[in-house]
């Protein structure tokens, strides 16, 4: 079960990752390494909180949802 679970945390990492290569959080008033790292951080909460949807259009969506309400938490405003 753990082997599966890591599995699809990898799968799905990778595939975010090759897919969202070119969009990026911008702001204009906080320096570029904290908000990357904010980003990070809010991208990991959605990677793992997601890891076991198997329809990928629901699991992206859903992701999408968490960055923006974990950006949102961070004070950033979400557009």
């Amino acid at each position: 079960m753990l082997r599966r679970l890591v599995a699809a945390s990898c799968l799905a990492l990778a595939a975010l990752s090759l897919g969202c290569a070119g969009t990026e959080p911008k702001s204009d008033n906080v320096a570029k390494e904290t908000l990357d790292a904010d980003y990070r951080d809010c991208e990991s909460r959605a990677y793992v909180s997601t890891a076991l949807i198997s329809s990928p259009g629901e699991a992206t969506d859903k992701q999408q949802e968490i960055i923006d309400a974990c950006m949102q938490e961070k004070g950033y405003a979400v557009k």
